[in-house]
């Protein structure tokens, strides 16, 4: 298999950098230190449960904790009542190069089996992939579009609802239904509809992009 070349750094944490964005997460120190360790932690689990291997999940999660603190440098604030949603946010954006990067390769490697080099491929079989590429960076465009527009607290709940794996998921979800002083039945019923109502912004947002 073609080994992906490594996505362009664009920036280099300062050691300011660096302090400031932990003074965002918590003006105390060792708390900030141990925010900052779970966000890099969740991160981490985030590129690796979207597919990429190690180290790859350590590289873009390096590289969106490098933005978040440019960000933080240009004046962004991360909201520090739940600062992984801003994380999470910047976070998409790096998997989706990922995705292009990776997709780009997969093209490449179609394109040379193309009937000049190989007159057994069908070449709708690359149109069809490179239509099936456009889709999924559609969908994930319309993904982070729209939970971007949801109220913060909705935005925080699903994040944190969809965290973990295993008996630590489930674990979370009941410490998330007692803090929010609701029957886990009754979460899960909420965060259905809220799926729903997501699914629905995102296929609302696909057919719009396919029209323009």
């Amino acid at each position: 298999m073609k080994e992906l070349p490594a996505l362009k750094k664009d920036w280099v944490v300062t050691q300011g950098a660096f302090d400031r964005l932990l003074t965002a997460l918590d003006p105390e120190r060792e708390r900030a230190g141990a925010k900052y360790e779970q966000i890099r932690q969740k991160l981490l689990k985030f590129f690796q449960w979207r597919g990429c291997s190690f180290p790859a999940a350590e590289e873009y999660t390096d590289r969106t904790i490098d933005r978040v603190a440019r960000k933080i440098e240009e004046g962004a604030d991360i909201h520090a009542q739940n600062p992984y949603l801003y994380f999470h946010g910047i976070a998409i954006n790096v998997l989706r190069e990922h995705w292009k990067r990776a997709e780009k390769t997969e093209v490449e490697a179609l394109d040379e089996l193309l009937p000049s080099h190989n007159p057994a491929v069908n070449p709708v079989a690359v149109r069809e992939a490179e239509e099936a590429r456009v889709a999924r960076e559609v969908r994930l465009e319309c993904l982070s579009e729209c939970v971007s527009s949801l109220p913060a607290a909705q935005r925080e709940l699903i994040v944190e609802y969809h965290q973990g794996e295993g008996g630590a998921k489930i674990a979370r979800r009941k410490a998330l239904a007692q803090r929010l002083n609701l029957p886990l039945n009754a979460l899960r019923i909420r965060m259905f509809r809220l799926r729903g109502e997501l699914e629905e912004c995102i296929n609302g947002c696909s057919k719009r992009r396919k029209k323009v």
